[in-house]
């Protein structure tokens, strides 16, 4: 009987051994600073943006909260790959204050984020308890000309006098684009690392649009056409004329146009601005000296310049053109 005790009291040690060994290592890895980091990331991978907000205990700042939650926080994430959260490093001042520091790569670039965390306690006399140290999220500012919405990460959202901000986790990354059929940005992207007092701004370069130049361009051509069609040596409303003191008959009055303008858009004080155009026109008339009554067909190239005046919209243009001089 006594060894058989003997037996047992061993075997009782061991387990219980075991046990302490076996809820250390759990204490140094699922229990750890480091493991709660690791939790945090899987959380923003799932779009799950209230259980993230929950675990870092964070404060969200005012505006657009689209990036905060669902398929739009997935789309932050999607291009972070290699999260791995390192091994914890604590405070000399404060041995329960931890900092673990993340490293990732964000669109292929290597990149880190730092996270501050405190040790509240144990649970089942083992294992510690650790909360996130409260920090306000980081914001990126999208602006735009222009246009009244973007795109964020696919995601429409408005814009208010050209401008919206948005609070965001980190790691993350937030593309910003949009296309209309008469303007168009391409996309721009920030990496967000951490929390920052200002906001990472993305400013969109808004441009023309191809079929916009060639809605333009038709316009102008139509209207010089027009203007071509006169018969006339000074047509209404038109950029060129011909002076001569000569006798012309109507009838051998043909405008034509040799070389139509270089259509050119820019964005000026606040408003869409056509560039001083230039047009060549050539005609063709024939002219009667008034003292000896000779007759002579000529033909004429000259150059003119004129300006237009655009009004538009993200889907609509107006062109109205003012008739110019002679160059």
């Amino acid at each position: 009987m006594p060894r058989l005790a003997l037996r047992w009291a061993t075997a009782a040690i061991i387990i219980v051994a075991l046990a302490v060994t076996s809820a250390l290592v759990a204490n140094r890895t699922l229990f750890s600073a480091e493991h709660a980091v690791e939790s945090l990331h899987k959380h923003l991978l799932a779009g799950e943006g209230a259980e993230a907000l929950g675990l870092m205990g964070a404060q969200v700042p005012q505006g657009d909260a689209v990036a905060l939650d669902g398929e739009v926080l997935k789309r932050t994430q999607a291009g972070i790959t290699e999260f791995d959260a390192q091994k914890a490093d604590s405070s000399e001042n404060d041995p329960d204050l931890h900092t673990v520091t993340a490293k990732y790569k964000a669109d292929g670039v290597e990149q880190e984020s730092t996270y501050t965390l405190r040790r509240t306690g144990k649970s089942w006399l083992f294992f510690d308890q650790w909360s996130f140290e409260p920090v306000m999220l980081p914001t990126v500012r999208v602006k735009a000309n222009t246009v009244n919405e973007v795109a964020v990460n696919d995601q429409k959202i408005p814009l208010v006098k050209g401008v919206s901000t948005l609070p965001v986790f980190y790691p993350s990354i937030t593309d910003a684009s949009f296309s209309t059929k008469n303007f168009e940005a391409d996309t721009r992207g920030v990496v967000v690392t951490g929390p920052a007092k200002e906001p990472v701004e993305i400013s969109l370069k808004t441009q023309p649009t191809k079929e916009f130049i060639a809605q333009v361009n038709s316009k102008v051509r139509t209207y010089l056409n027009e203007c071509a069609a006169q018969q006339v040596l000074m047509p209404s409303g038109c950029p060129f004329a011909y002076h001569t003191p000569s006798r012309v008959n109507p009838e051998t009055i043909e405008w034509s146009i040799a070389k139509y303008p270089t259509i050119e858009v820019n964005y000026y004080n606040g408003a869409w601005v056509l560039s001083p155009l230039k047009v060549t026109a050539k005609l063709s008339l024939t002219e009667q000296d008034l003292r000896t009554g000779t007759l002579e067909k000529k033909t004429v190239n000259e150059q003119f310049s004129f300006t237009a005046q655009l009004t538009t919209s993200t889907s609509e243009v107006s062109v109205v053109p003012v008739a110019g001089t002679e160059e």
